[in-house]
């Protein structure tokens, strides 16, 4: 009699209802929310200041051509600050001269810190490449609308993640968020990258180092 008890008390033990209130998993911890944090504001507002700065979307691979031939778009810098994705096919390698210059400082700024370049995997890209993106990718933005992928205009680029340890997105993010107050730039924290819109503002990191 005393051997059953004690097998149905280690039962009892290991029953369901006992298991249920034994949590398996702790509970998520709030997600944190900063000026990085993806948001449908910040893909508006990046649409407005293109506006506001009287930028137009580039709509085909002609018009892309016709704006690097002018001068209006200048290509990324490849050096020992900035390095390009392979990914990234040559016609659109390029962006608006603020952008250019944004990158150099930031990357500059970053080369000093880790003895590393940064890495862009996307600059422009025209209308008509945004569509066929989106076709075989929902969650690349639309090609217009008010959420309108900002990289028709030149005026973004994308900075990859891909080689970055913890320290490194740490910094950079910290470096990032300091140019979003300062207004100088809307910034995205995307999975595999930092989408990064300037605002044609003074950027202060080049500021900075000239008054240290």
């Amino acid at each position: 009699m005393r051997v059953i008890l004690i097998a149905l008390l280690a039962l009892i033990a290991v029953s369901p209802a006992y298991a249920k209130r034994t949590p398996k998993h702790k509970p998520k911890a709030p997600k944190v929310v900063t000026v990085l944090t993806p948001s449908h504001d910040n893909l508006i507002r990046q649409n407005v200041v293109e506006d506001q700065m009287g930028l137009r979307r580039i709509q085909d691979e002609a018009e892309l051509k016709s704006l690097v031939m002018d001068g209006t778009l200048v290509a990324l810098p490849n050096n020992d600050a900035v390095k390009i994705a392979p990914s990234l096919p040559a016609n659109r390698r390029y962006a608006l001269p603020q952008t250019i210059g944004f990158l150099l400082s930031l990357a500059e700024a970053y080369r000093a810190e880790f003895g590393k370049p940064l890495i862009v995997d996307s600059a422009v890209r025209p209308v008509e490449t945004q569509i066929q993106l989106r076709k075989h990718n929902r969650a690349a933005a639309p090609a217009e609308g008010e959420t309108a992928s900002s990289h028709e205009t030149g005026l973004t680029i994308d900075l990859s993640k891909h080689s970055l340890n913890k320290a490194q997105r740490q910094w950079l993010e910290a470096m990032l968020s300091y140019e979003v107050t300062m207004n100088h730039a809307i910034v995205i924290n995307e999975k595999a990258c930092y989408h990064v819109t300037t605002l044609g503002a003074l950027n202060l990191i080049t500021e900075n180092r000239r008054t240290s």
